[in-house]
C-alpha cells in the first residue's frame, strides 16, 4: 500500500480538536472529518466510518493533554537564551497548555520555532505509528 505520508505528517501535526484524521487501510489515503460540518462529502465519510465492519479506516491518534504538555516541555528544552527564558516563564504554571498556545500565537519567532519543531516531531510520530500498524510503505 502507498500511504500518503505528507498527509499523514499533517494529521500528526494538527492538534485541532474539531478535526479527526483517518487512514484508509485499502488505499493509503489520509482524510479528515470536521466535527459539526454538515455537507454531503462529510456525511458520506461519516457513514463510511460508522459502517466500517472490517476496520478499513484507522483513526490517526490525537495526543492526550498529558502528551501535549510533555511535547511542549521537550520543545522548550531544545531552546536557548532569551527564547528559552520566556518560554520557561510561560509554562511555569500553565496546566493546560493555554498560555503556551497563546504565547506561540502572539510571538512570531516562537511560532516559527514551534512549527519547525512540530514538523520534525510529527514526521517521527507518523513513521512510528505506521510501524506499529505493521504497514509497509511503498
Amino acid at each position: 500500500m502507498k500511504v500518503d505520508l505528507e498527509a499523514l505528517f499533517v494529521a500528526f501535526s494538527d492538534d485541532s480538536v474539531e478535526r479527526s484524521y483517518y487512514l484508509d487501510g485499502d488505499s493509503g489515503r489520509v482524510f479528515n472529518v470536521l466535527e459539526d460540518h454538515d455537507d454531503p462529502e462529510t456525511r458520506e465519510l461519516v457513514w463510511a466510518l460508522e459502517s466500517d465492519t472490517r476496520e478499513r479506516y484507522i483513526q490517526v491518534p490525537k495526543p492526550s493533554l498529558e502528551e501535549t504538555l510533555k511535547e511542549q516541555d521537550a520543545f522548550v528544552e531544545t531552546l536557548e537564551g532569551d527564547m528559552r527564558e520566556k518560554f520557561d516563564k510561560v509554562i511555569e504554571d500553565d496546566h493546560d497548555g493555554a498560555k503556551f498556545a497563546e504565547y506561540v500565537e502572539r510571538n512570531r519567532d516562537a511560532r516559527e520555532a514551534w512549527r519547525d519543531y512540530r514538523v520534525v516531531r510529527s514526521r517521527a510520530q507518523a513513521s512510528e505509528w505506521i510501524e506499529t500498524l505493521n504497514l509497509s510503505v511503498d
